[in-house]
């Protein structure tokens, strides 16, 4: 009978381990015909997160126009429009379904985008802010080398 709880405890913390595993690092994956890791999503989520990307893209093409044009004002404004400030906006619980790493990129790749602005307003440093935008781009095609995005229905 003393045995009980001891069990009952372990039973528990395995349980709490699962979840962890599952809604922390796991996240709702599925097997895609091309090697890639699948990311199961609903429609929303699935819209926002490419959304997101295409963000991505529109500040990466802006940073790119303004190295060119030496207008650090702008790639300022650029870089922000996709960094950490934005993390805030992802729909409740969609969090959830991302496995570890894409979360560890997407979250890195918004770090970048806050890097290239502050680096850009104290240095004024294009070639450096040119630097890290194509860390910026090895990043995104790491990704979709990576995952997938595929709709639950």
């Amino acid at each position: 009978m003393k045995k009980l709880p001891s069990i009952l405890a372990i039973v528990f913390f395995l349980s709490t381990l699962s979840l962890i595993y599952v809604f922390v690092f796991k996240g709702s994956v599925v097997e895609t015909s091309d090697n890639r890791v699948g990311i199961e999503l609903s429609q929303s989520n699935a819209d926002f997160a490419l959304k997101e990307m295409r963000g991505f893209l529109e500040s990466i093409q802006q940073i790119n126009e303004r190295i060119l044009n030496k207008d650090s004002e702008q790639i300022y404004v650029a870089a922000r429009q996709s960094g950490a400030n934005v993390v805030h906006e992802a729909p409740q619980g969609m969090m959830a379904s991302l496995p570890i790493g894409f979360k560890k990129m997407g979250l890195n790749v918004h770090a970048k985008f806050d890097e290239i602005a502050d680096s850009i307003k104290a240095n004024n440093n294009f070639n450096y802010a040119q630097k890290e935008l194509n860390t910026l781009l090895n990043s995104c095609i790491t990704c979709h080398r990576t995952y997938k995005i595929e709709v639950r229905n």
